[in-house]
């Protein structure tokens, strides 16, 4: 809010009173509707202000982060019988979707269905699919395909 602003909607607020008071309506009623027109001087001023919204998603920079996906999120896990909750399914699975969706792969297409388990190992997409997911489950499909999409060295 400017000062500028500010100003305008004062001088409203005492032109606005003077005036009433003048046409002869009481003090107290002249000064509250001064103070009205002065609010509506003032909200009509910040209809154009310019804003700015940033509440998108925001990344880590590479050396804040510590650990695998796994382990940052390891409080969906139920420590006793090592099964995963429905929530950090969900979260592994959005993750691995995307990375095989990068390398060429689509989970859903029955005919990428081996190349997924030659990446992953024999089941455990299918595993990962179902309820109940167990973490050494997820630890081996985001451990493999963690490198799906980086850039091959060529020799």
């Amino acid at each position: 809010m400017t000062l500028r602003r500010l100003l305008a909607s004062a001088i409203v607020l005492v032109v606005a009173a003077a005036g009433l008071m003048i046409l002869g309506l009481e003090p107290l009623f002249a000064l509250s509707a001064g103070v009205l027109a002065g609010v509506f001087v003032l909200l009509l001023a910040l209809r154009h202000v310019r804003t700015r919204v940033d509440d998108g998603p925001r990344r880590e920079p590479a050396s804040l982060e510590r650990g695998s996906e796994v382990a940052r999120l390891a409080w969906g896990f139920n420590m006793r019988t090592g099964v995963a909750g429905i929530a950090i399914t969900r979260r592994a699975r959005t993750i691995l979707v995307r990375r095989l969706a990068a390398a060429g792969i689509d989970v859903d297409d029955p005919a990428d269905a081996a190349r997924i388990d030659a990446i992953m190992g024999d089941g455990v997409w299918q595993r990962i699919d179902a309820v109940r997911a167990q973490r050494a489950d997820l630890e081996r499909a985001l451990d493999t395909t963690e490198h799906l999409t980086e850039p091959q060295e060529r020799l």
